[in-house]
């Protein structure tokens, strides 16, 4: 005999079926939020999207309001609950990377469409109208910023709009702040935090960034690299010169030159004291990477590249140095036979507990003295004669300090028992940290916050890449996912 369900059970079917229900109206808002452009470089359009953002969570009963940081704004937002035993601070962004028209297989990365597979599976471009109701979860929705992170911003005000619906109240104090530069490093999110210690006091910061495990399972993190962004320069002569005509200094010989001395080919970083202090996994979290479902093959084959024995931990627990971008002189169709007067170069150092993003710029700076380079640490400052060939200028200088949370603490235990129970009960991959970066810090060292990720994004969903994409049964799942934990966590 089958027993009836109970009041409880029955207002959660409730909301499943209301997110049934709403697929198509939760997929429109969503679109609607990404025809935004947002790109952190943008400060313009962060700012309205900020505005647009603030109203839509006031449509949905929240208290919002737009808040300065010296930067682009942040958007803050609460549902205050008098008695609470536990007040719940979430965070995403909702700023974007840039998002240049190459790569990108559709008219435009701002005008969201929807494929049944991969965008390099050739599948055709779908528009909102031409998919059935009961199809879409089979979907993916290509937009920039889709899945990094407006989709999961958008889950979070559906919930919240659902749950009223359905009777279904938070049992927490609730409180977003959604970042408007992230996507540059959340260079003043800091100091903002140091300002409002008070408004964004909370038991436990729920960030919501990044990517599930590429087995679809539930995910949850206890932490994030940090991350330690430069842009550097090195000029010889005043301009560029015919290659033939004139012999001077290259900069760009000259730069690749002092690339290489700072890590391995295989990407070790090679510059002097950058991980004194840094901690090897415990036994503990050796044997939490031990239960990661990695499947080495599938990412090989899909990459075409060999993976390091260590993979995971070099993720995880070793600091890296990447370059991200070389520009120098000219090439294809614009390519001259000159020898170009600049070379630049765009690197991350990425972080690891007990390494410092000042001590970090620190210890690079005095690699690049020790290679015979003088270092100018201003983007205008002029450059003496005497060093053209031989300074290097750091143009840009950003970052943050790596996190972590204890993933054996109570609540670390409750956030992971209630993300399976959205997930029907499937086991969750349980990561000590992220090998991506997220602004952790600000919630667990000057908030003081046991601060813990729960991706709702896909793997491989190309985020700071062209096809950037959502899958949709992640977006309907993430509903589901922030309704339990702003009810069970009460």
């Amino acid at each position: 005999m089958t027993l009836p369900l109970t009041e409880n059970e029955r207002a959660w079917a409730g909301l499943e079926q209301a997110i049934v229900a709403r697929r198509k109206a939760i997929l429109a808002g969503l679109t609607e939020f990404l025809r935004l452009d947002t790109v952190s470089q943008n400060p313009d359009g962060v700012r309205a999207g900020g505005e647009w953002l603030a109203r839509a969570m006031r449509a949905r009963g929240l208290d919002a309001s737009v808040m300065e940081t010296g930067g682009n704004p942040a958007v803050y937002g609460s549902l205050p609950l008098p008695g609470a035993s536990r007040t719940v601070l979430i965070y995403c962004h909702y700023d974007v990377k840039p998002a240049p028209p190459a790569g990108w297989l559709q008219p435009s990365p701002f005008e969201p469409i929807l494929r049944l597979g991969t965008a390099d599976e050739g599948g055709p471009i779908l528009g909102l109208a031409d998919v059935a109701d009961d199809l879409l979860p089979q979907h993916r929705l290509y937009a920039r910023g889709a899945a990094d992170d407006k989709g999961p911003i958008w889950a979070h005000l559906t919930a919240v709009e659902l749950m009223r619906a359905q009777g279904l109240a938070p049992r927490v104090g609730l409180k977003f702040i959604f970042d408007g530069e992230e996507e540059m490093g959340s260079t003043h999110f800091g100091a903002f935090t140091e300002r409002h210690r008070d408004l964004l006091a909370a038991d436990v910061a729920l960030v919501m960034d990044g990517p599930k495990d590429a087995s679809g399972r539930p995910t949850v993190a206890f932490g994030a690299r940090g991350i330690l962004s430069l842009e550097l320069t090195l000029e010889t002569a005043r301009r560029d010169v015919h290659s033939g005509n004139f012999s001077v200094p290259n900069p760009a010989w000259r730069l690749v030159g002092l690339l290489a001395s700072m890590a391995a080919p295989d990407g070790t970083p090679l510059v002097e004291g950058l991980e004194d202090g840094v901690v090897p996994p415990t036994a503990a979290e050796r044997e939490l990477m031990g239960r990661i479902p990695l499947d080495r093959g599938a990412i090989e084959k899909e990459l075409g590249v060999a993976l390091p024995t260590e993979y995971l931990e070099r993720l995880m627990f070793h600091s890296t140095l990447t370059i991200r971008g070389l520009k120098s002189g000219f090439t294809g169709p614009e390519a001259q036979t000159i020898i170009p007067n600049q070379a630049t170069v765009a690197f991350d150092a990425r972080l690891v507990k007990n390494q410092r993003v000042d001590v970090v710029y620190r210890r690079i700076l005095e690699h690049i003295r020790g290679q015979g380079f003088a270092v100018i640490e201003s983007a205008d400052a002029p450059i003496p004669d005497e060093l053209r060939g031989r300074a290097v200028r750091v143009v840009e200088r950003r970052g943050y300090d790596p996190a972590k949370t204890a993933a054996d603490l109570p609540i670390s235990r409750q956030v992971i028992d209630v993300v399976e129970r959205a997930h029907g009960g499937e086991a969750a991959v349980v990561l000590p940290t992220m090998g991506g970066s997220v602004p952790l810090w600000a919630f667990t060292d000057i908030l003081k916050l046991p601060t813990i990720v729960v991706p709702y994004a896909n793997a491989n969903n190309r985020q700071h890449s062209p096809n950037e994409h959502l899958r949709l049964d992640h977006l309907y799942q993430g509903v589901m996912t922030t309704a339990r934990l702003l009810h069970d966590l009460g």
